[in-house]
């Protein structure tokens, strides 16, 4: 499970530094191999292979003949990449990836329980400064599913 928010740098070669946390997670559940991609939020998206496997899965099942949802499949499909952590606990994160979400030098990582984000440091803080203006409204509708 992926907790906790952490601030890493991301190298000039474009690797980023796995909070050792993380870390262990990975080598109790899940090993080395990842599954990077974008995400609506304009962030990234860091999956374990295997959980990588089980969203492909119910992503497969959504009937593709809608727009929309041919164009998500595109998005979430079409710019992920596989990446395994090194022997110092970094990923390389492509520079199109990098790109998307506008990331520099600093980065934050955000645990979000079976995943963690990957955002460029003032985007996290945009994001971070919303959600606690929202979050009666975030709560509300999550309460709605029974949380």
């Amino acid at each position: 499970m992926f907790l906790g928010r952490y601030r890493h740098t991301i190298d000039t070669k474009g690797r980023l530094s796995i909070p050792g946390k993380y870390r262990d997670a990975l080598a109790q559940r899940y090993g080395d191999i990842l599954v990077v991609t974008k995400d609506p939020d304009f962030c990234l998206v860091v999956h374990p292979m295997e959980e990588w496997k089980r969203l492909a899965e119910k992503i497969r099942s959504i009937p593709g003949n809608v727009q929309a949802v041919k164009d998500y499949k595109r998005f979430i499909h079409g710019e992920a990449v596989d990446c395994t952590l090194d022997k110092q606990g970094r990923i390389l994160i492509p520079p199109e990836l990098r790109e998307f979400a506008r990331l520099g030098r600093d980065a934050v990582l955000v645990g979000v329980e079976d995943h963690f984000e990957v955002w460029a440091h003032d985007r996290w803080q945009i994001k971070a400064e919303q959600m606690t203006r929202e979050i009666g409204q975030i709560a509300g509708a999550v309460a709605g599913f029974g949380v």
